[in-house]
């Protein structure tokens, strides 16, 4: 085990001047004299053209000519980038986790994939450090030195609220436990001359889509992107009994078998449970092999040390399932995940009174001060966007605080094993799937997914998707029979409300 290759494995570092301790690291030196450090193993592409400089730091894949690399589709970009508008334009229909860099005469920008899965935080003060891939790694090479925050509620909330939230690791808003460092999150990019973070998507109405087309587009596109990703990369693909795993093996289908398949039998999960069963049964159908992983819990103390230190807000939930199946026997492989709750109004329609306190309770912080706080600053200054463009607040809360602030600690901490890509993260995608005419998917948001899956691989629908996994799951879709779902959720919601507002008055 190489423990300075395994030290922020796949992380940067952005610079204004020589960083000491990054001797290992590739280093760039960007046109106006800026520094930029990249671990050996996070892939690293630069184009020039007409005064214009773009840095590519992870992989795009191109779903029209898969054959294509990274240098390729950069050519392609640069081509079209007279501007940072044109640019943001050029990328989006390309798929990938990625940084981009880009520098002309009127920008210096730091951009990231649609989920924001390589990750940016950025410094808010003059520093060495402009931005990086991870709070802990601005910290340790800062200059003058970057401490823990001194703000009472942001402290609050970390030692006491974060724990009992989504396995610990569900941050709020774009603060984080240290002074002077901010989260760069998803549909935003850094204006580094002015440390300035502004909105560029939505920026434009969604055009509304019929459902063939949708289906069409959608489909061609996962297929797309996979096939590209065939080309460079040995594959595997982690198979629930969920949608999103069931629509991407349907995508997998002309490339099947260059895939491997499998599942972490986590200690939570036993043979009874759909996430085994469903997935066996359904391979067992086609005819392919599937793997399921049972794994030591033993992790080497160093490799969790590092592991831990890594990642802001990392934990060691799966962190057996990292070193003792991704590192130790995948290391090589791209994994194939992906997140497709944003095409399927996940938190559902916003309601027409909607506020902080809601936003918060729907991330299931309907006890925190801090995160209703920072869900009324992110709907201030989110809901003039989400209406002028017609773009559901909700569905813009599920992609920027859900899977913007939790989904990318796992995308990060799986980093220093394996390289991880989702087919989903990306605006042309969403743009498809938001577009829907609502009359198609008025009593079945999932309807897009199956109609999808039935288009690319119908046999795959014969088995069930998502069924219930326990007594909770069977008395939910049992009050949703008899119509009683939603006159309960609206009477706890006016007492969770009631009770939050006795909380704050006796904090005031």
């Amino acid at each position: 085990m190489d423990e300075n290759m395994l030290r922020y494995r796949r992380q940067f570092l952005l610079s204004r001047e020589i960083v000491p301790g990054l001797n290992n690291w590739n280093h760039l030196d960007l046109p106006n004299g800026c520094h930029l450090y990249a671990h050996q193993d996070l892939n690293i592409a630069v184009k020039e053209r007409n005064g214009t400089f773009i840095v590519l730091l992870g992989y795009l894949f191109d779903p029209v000519d898969d054959a294509k690399c990274n240098e390729d589709i950069l050519k392609d970009i640069i081509e079209k980038a007279e501007t940072f508008n044109c640019f943001v334009e050029a990328i989006k229909n390309f798929a990938g986790q990625y940084v981009f860099i880009f520098l002309n005469n009127n920008s210096f920008n730091v951009i990231h994939d649609p989920f924001a899965l390589r990750e940016v935080y950025y410094c808010t003060s003059i520093n060495r450090i402009i931005c990086g891939s991870q709070p802990n790694l601005l910290k340790e090479y800062s200059h003058p030195q970057i401490n823990i925050t001194s703000d009472r509620s942001i402290r609050y909330f970390h030692d006491h609220e974060l724990k009992g939230s989504r396995s610990g690791r569900f941050w709020i808003g774009d603060e984080t436990y240290f002074e002077g460092i901010k989260h760069l999150l998803p549909n935003h990019y850094l204006d580094i001359t002015n440390v300035i973070v502004k909105r560029y998507w939505p920026r434009e109405m969604i055009a509304t889509l019929d459902l063939e087309e949708v289906i069409q587009r959608s489909a061609l596109f996962l297929q797309g992107v996979l096939r590209a990703a065939s080309h460079r990369y040995e594959l595997m693909m982690a198979v629930t009994g969920g949608m999103d795993s069931r629509t991407l093996l349907a995508a997998s289908r002309n490339i099947k078998d260059k895939i491997y398949y499998f599942i972490n039998k986590h200690k939570t999960l036993n043979d009874r449970h759909p996430d085994i069963f469903v997935p066996s049964a359904i391979f067992k159908r086609i005819g392919l092999p599937f793997h399921i992983h049972e794994y030591d819990q033993h992790v080497d103390n160093k490799f969790a040390e590092i592991f831990l230190n890594n990642t802001f807000l990392s934990t060691d939930k799966l962190l057996p399932a990292i070193y003792n199946v991704y590192y130790k026997q995948h290391s090589n492989k791209l994994n194939i995940l992906g997140v497709g709750e944003i095409g399927r109004t996940y938190l559902g329609d916003a309601p027409r009174r909607i506020d902080g306190f809601y936003l918060a309770r729907s991330l299931k912080f309907k006890k925190s001060l801090y995160a209703v706080e920072q869900c009324q600053k992110w709907q201030n200054h989110t809901l003039p966007a989400a209406k002028r463009y017609n773009v559901n607040i909700m569905t813009l809360l599920t992609w920027e605080q859900l899977e913007g602030n939790w989904g990318v600690v796992g995308n990060s901490e799986s980093d220093i094993a394996i390289e991880e890509f989702d087919p989903f993260s990306s605006h042309y995608l969403y743009e498809t799937l938001i577009g829907i005419d609502k009359k198609y998917i008025k009593h079945d948001v999932g309807r897009i997914f199956k109609e999808m899956i039935n288009f690319m691989w119908p046999e795959l629908l014969e088995f069930p998707i998502n069924p219930p996994k326990n007594k909770n799951d069977h008395l939910f879709l049992i009050m949703k029979s008899l119509k009683l779902h939603t006159p309960i959720k609206k009477i706890l919601y006016k007492w969770d409300r009631l009770k939050y507002q006795v909380k704050k008055y006796r904090r005031q």
